[in-house]
Formats: C-alpha cells, sequence, structure tokens
C-alpha cells in the first residue's frame, strides 16, 4: 500500500481529500503546518507528498518549506503541489525558494510535472487521483549495473572502491529521483561472469568506472556499448580514458574530500536527468553506428 503525506491548512481539504484516498487504497498521513509535516517525514517512509503551495496566512510559498525538507531527508518521495494559481505565475518565485544545494532547476521540472492548479478544467481531486495513477505506473523499479574494480589498484584499495560504491555512487543514482536501484556483482557470486553479462543486458542504465584502466572495466564496458543502452563513463584521471573513449562523454572524479564527493554526486545526477530526458541521445556509440539516425539501416 503507498503511503501518502497530505500537507494543508483548510481542514475540509484535508477531510475529502483523505476520504477519496483512503478509497483508493493509499495510506493517508496528514498535516496542517509545516512542523508537523516536517515531524511525520522524519518518521514515516512515504511514496507521495501533496502539498499545499500556500500553508499559512504569512506566506505564499510557506508549502515550498516542505518540499525542501522532503527533498533533503526523502528525496524518494515524489511531491506534487497543489495551488490556487497556475504554475507560469509561481514559476520565478518557486525557483528563488528552492534551496540551492537541492539543484533547484531538476526539482522546478519535477514540480512543474507533478502541479496541480485549483482553478483547471478537473476537479482538484480527480486531477490528484489520476496524477498518483500515473506516478504509481512509472514507479516501476530500474537497474543500474556499476561495473568497477573489485581489488586494489594503483588509485585506491579495495576497501576505498567499497566506500566509493557504498556512500557516493550508489546513493547518488539512487537519490536521483527516477527510482533506479544501484547494484554491482558481489566476487563471491558463482559464475560471476554470467552474472555479468546478464546485468549488462537487462540493467537500463550502467555506470562505469575505468580508472586505472582496469582491463575487466573496459572489457565489460565494451560488451555495453556492444549490446546497447546508455552508459555513464567516470574516471579519476584525464589519463585514464583511452583513445578510442576520449570524444564519448565522461566525468572526472576525486572522492577523498566531501567537496569532491558532493561534486561527483551532482555529476551523476545530472547525467542520470539528461539520459532520462534525452533517451535518443543515450544510447551506446556502437549502436548509433549501427543505426544512424537520417542514415542507412
Amino acid at each position: 500500500m503507498s503511503k501518502v503525506l497530505l500537507v494543508d491548512d483548510e481542514t475540509h481539504i484535508l477531510r475529502d481529500l483523505g476520504k477519496h484516498l483512503r478509497k483508493w487504497k493509499y495510506e493517508v498521513y496528514m498535516a496542517s503546518t509545516v512542523e508537523e509535516a516536517r515531524k511525520i517525514i522524519s518518521c514515516k517512509s512515504l511514496d507521495y507528498a501533496i502539498i499545499d503551495l500556500k500553508l499559512d496566512f504569512t506566506s505564499e510559498f510557506g508549502g515550498i518549506k516542505v518540499v525542501n525538507y522532503v527533498k533533503k531527508n526523502q528525496p524518494k518521495i515524489k511531491p506534487i503541489v497543489l495551488s490556487a494559481y497556475p504554475f507560469e505565475d509561481v514559476k520565478d518565485q518557486l525557483k528563488e525558494e528552492l534551496e540551492k544545494e537541492h539543484e533547484p532547476e531538476r526539482i522546478l521540472k519535477e514540480l512543474e510535472k507533478n502541479y496541480i492548479w485549483k482553478g483547471g478544467k478537473k476537479n482538484y481531486i480527480l486531477a490528484i487521483l489520476d496524477k498518483l495513477d500515473a506516478l504509481g505506473k512509472n514507479n516501476k523499479s530500474k537497474n543500474c549495473f556499476v561495473i568497477m574494480p573489485f581489488s586494489s589498484t594503483e588509485s585506491c584499495t579495495e576497501e576505498q572502491w567499497a566506500e566509493i560504491f557504498k556512500n557516493v555512487i550508489k546513493p547518488a543514482v539512487e537519490e536521483a529521483g527516477f527510482n533506479y536501484e544501484c547494484f554491482k556483482a558481489e566476487i563471491e557470486q558463482s559464475s560471476i561472469l554470467e552474472k555479468v553479462f546478464k546485468n549488462l543486458k537487462k540493467s537500463e542504465l550502467v555506470i562505469a568506472d575505468i580508472t586505472d584502466n582496469n582491463p575487466n572495466v573496459l572489457y565489460e564496458l565494451g560488451i555495453r556499448h556492444a549490446i546497447g543502452g546508455a552508459a555513464i563513463v567516470i574516471a579519476q584521471n584525464n589519463n585514464d580514458i583511452p583513445f578510442d573513449l576520449l570524444h564519448y562523454p565522461f566525468k572526472k572524479y576525486g572522492w577523498k574530500t566531501e567537496r569532491e564527493r558532493n561534486k561527483l554526486k551532482e555529476e551523476i545526477i545530472k547525467a542520470i536527468d539528461f539520459i532520462e530526458n534525452n533517451p535518443e541521445e543515450a544510447v551506446s556509440p556502437v549502436l548509433k553506428y549501427l543505426n544512424p539516425i537520417g542514415g542507412e539501416s
């Protein structure tokens, strides 16, 4: 059962909308202030948050405080903003209210997609139910398979590679807002090569860390390119990029300071956002060559 937080300072909206959501088998939590919403977000695992833009009479955009808190504490929650104003009338103000560290441009795009105007042609309750239904259909988990060194290399120890995956790459992917589950092969698995091939084929996204020109990773990236599908290439040094990949987009990164780790997370999230919004540009260079747009098939 999906869990929904309703945040509105009008009692009748909480009552009426809550009744319809429960009828459609949603588990509903309610808050009428920013502080009440924060308490619920802090202790409950939620799927959606329906947030009134104007929560009180002291601010036109009190609901954005809740959006900021959601993005900081439970970034997987999908926010739906409910407002008496058309989106274009408040777009610039919303951007100013969004906290800078949470990538306001990306969040603004998400809010535009999930924005419900009370003055629209459709009754706002029906509009919210339709939006939840659409988000639910698109909520199927996707796979992001990471190929990277297992053991110590010139740049990192085995423990450091594990740390880079666990504390940088995995959270960046899973907090990007596109419902990816991020994983990598485990060295103790039997038939590891067969499992790697399977994951390279079935995963919607692959991230390849080719630092130190690790031959296994380069081999696996070549397989991914041959199969087709999106791949994000990252490396710690420019010299790690082979000649054949120099014209393929890649992300150079550091990871030893908090600033470097945060920058890598931002770069991964931006890359995923581009791939999700430009799927025709995200196919492998091999697939582009075999099936050139506008060329011979």
